[in-house]
C-alpha cells in the first residue's frame, strides 16, 4: 500500500534539565524581585516562536529553555507563556513524555485549567496511555462544568483519546469519546476531520471515510478545507481496499486543485490495483 501524507523508560538529558528548571520554578515562586530579568530572555522567546513557525520544533524547545534560563528567578506571566509554547513545541516534536511533564508543571504553577488537562491528555493518548488520558479528560470536564464553558482544546483531546481507545481495541469507549465531541453542539468540518484522522490512526478506515464525507458536506467545494477532507477521504478509501473509489476522488481533487507529483504518484499506484 502506498504512503499517504495527511493534511494535519528512563529520562533523557533534556527531561532532566527541564526537571531542574521546574524545581527552580516551584521553589522560586515566592521570590519577588530578587534579581532582574535578562533582556536576552525576550530574544530567546521570539526566536523560539519563529522556529516553531518554521517547523523547527527541536530548535524552538532549545530557545525556550534559554528564555527560562535567562529569566528573573520567579514565576510570572513571562515564564507561564514560555512554558505554554514549550509544551506545544514538545508535542509537535513528538516528545510526548516531555510534553506531559511541561503541562504538569503548568498545572502546578498556574493552577488547574481545562486546557492544561486536555493538552496533557493528548500527550498521554499519543503514547497509548489511555487510563492517564481518560483521567485528565475527566478532570478537565469537571472544571468545564464548574465554569460553564467548554475548552477550545476539548474536541482535539477527545478525538485523540478516541483514536487511542481504537488502537487498544475498545470500540465502545472510542465511540463514547467521539460522541462527547458530536453532542457538544459545536461540530464543524474541522471536527469531522479530527475524528476521521483519529479513526485512520486507529485502523478504522471505513469509519474514517464516513467522517471525512460528513465534513465535506459542511464546507465549500474548492476551499482549502474541502481539499484536505477530499484528500483524506481518498486515503481512507484506499486503506479500506476501495481503490477505484479512491482514484475517483483523487481525480476530482486534481480537477479542482491541480496535479502535483504526490497526487500523480498516488493515481498511478491506484491504476495498478
Amino acid at each position: 500500500m502506498s504512503s499517504w501524507g495527511r493534511m494535519t523508560g528512563g529520562s533523557s538529558p533534556r527531561q532532566r534539565r527541564w526537571a531542574a528548571l521546574a524545581a527552580v520554578f516551584l521553589g522560586a515562586s515566592l521570590l519577588w524581585g530578587c534579581q532582574s530579568a535578562d533582556p536576552a530572555r525576550d530574544e530567546y522567546r521570539l526566536a523560539g516562536i519563529e522556529q516553531m513557525d518554521q517547523g523547527d520544533y527541536e530548535g524552538a524547545i532549545a530557545s525556550f529553555e534559554e528564555a527560562i534560563a535567562h529569566s528573573d528567578g520567579r514565576v510570572g506571566e513571562f515564564e507561564i507563556d514560555v512554558l505554554k509554547y514549550r509544551g506545544e513545541a514538545e508535542y509537535k516534536a513528538e516528545d510526548y513524555p516531555a510534553a506531559v511533564h511541561t503541562y504538569g508543571v503548568l498545572l502546578q504553577v498556574d493552577g488547574e485549567d481545562p486546557d492544561y488537562y486536555y493538552l496533557r491528555s493528548m500527550a498521554y493518548s499519543a503514547q497509548d496511555m489511555t487510563a492517564e488520558a481518560e483521567a485528565d479528560v475527566q478532570a478537565a470536564s469537571e472544571l468545564e462544568q464548574s465554569r460553564g464553558q467548554l475548552s477550545p482544546v476539548m474536541e482535539e483531546a477527545m478525538a485523540a483519546l478516541g483514536g487511542a481507545w481504537m488502537k487498544a481495541g475498545d470500540q465502545e469507549k472510542a465511540e463514547a469519546a467521539f460522541d462527547r465531541v458530536l453532542t457538544a453542539g459545536t461540530a464543524t468540518a474541522q471536527t469531522y476531520s479530527l475524528l476521521g484522522l483519529a479513526c485512520l490512526d486507529g485502523d478504522q478506515a471505513e469509519l474514517a471515510e464516513g467522517y471525512f464525507e460528513q465534513g465535506m458536506a459542511l464546507t465549500q467545494p474548492g476551499s482549502e478545507e474541502y481539499g484536505s477532507l477530499l484528500w483524506n477521504r481518498a486515503a481512507a478509501l484506499e486503506y479500506s481496499g476501495d481503490f477505484s473509489g479512491a482514484r475517483e476522488l483523487l481525480e476530482e481533487y486534481v480537477s479542482s486543485y491541480g496535479a502535483d507529483p504526490e497526487v500523480e504518484r498516488e493515481i498511478r499506484f491506484l491504476e495498478t490495483r
